[in-house]
């Protein structure tokens, strides 16, 4: 299951340029999600286009917030066999951070492995500076701390840096991203 988080009235984060998380975080998953099938992998999107998941459109942006989580967390229980894999982009206050970080569910352990698969491709195929590790997610993090199936967090990089922003903002570097990605579950897939 490929997650496209944020989308609609939900921008996340903003870069200093303007550039919106949502439609980097849908571009690379789009991506993913035809690589997948093309290895034969069943994919289950969470948006396809720039929409939301919330049925509380007449409500606050706390309110449809915290519906759009409860539709994923909702849609992510209807396929237990599954593995959930939530494309992000990070933010901090300071333009130095940068580098790929998967975050993991500690509600099953095969999430830690799917992780640091992740991870792994990352500084093996597109990012060998990174010295970043997989983090277990805590339990701010609502999909995480709710998972019911192996779930991850892929921070693909910083809308902070200037530099990584032109990078995540390129077609060509978002391709890279999913197959990276691609690359981290495929192996993932053959140690189960």
């Amino acid at each position: 299951m490929a997650n496209a988080p944020h989308g609609g009235f939900d921008g996340g984060a903003v870069a200093y340029d303007g550039t919106v998380e949502k439609e980097i975080n849908l571009n690379i998953a789009l991506r993913l999600q035809k690589m997948l099938q093309f290895c034969g992998a069943e994919v289950i999107m969470t948006r396809t286009e720039d929409t939301a998941t919330d049925t509380r459109s007449d409500e606050t942006v706390a309110r449809r917030k915290k519906s759009d989580l409860q539709n994923r967390l909702g849609l992510m229980e209807q396929y237990a066999d599954a593995v959930y894999v939530s494309i992000h982009l990070n933010k901090f206050t300071t333009g130095a951070a940068s580098g790929a970080q998967v975050f993991y569910t500690p509600n099953f352990p095969e999430a830690a492995r799917l992780g640091q698969c992740i991870q792994d491709s990352f500084v093996a195929s597109l990012q060998p500076e990174n010295t970043r590790v997989i983090k277990e997610g805590t339990k701010s993090t609502y999909l995480l701390k709710n998972a019911k199936v192996p779930a991850v967090i892929v921070e693909c990089g910083f809308l902070s840096n200037r530099q990584e922003l032109e990078r995540l903002k390129s077609d060509d570097y978002q391709a890279k991203l999913s197959f990276v990605i691609l690359q981290g579950i495929l192996k993932y897939r053959e140690q189960e």
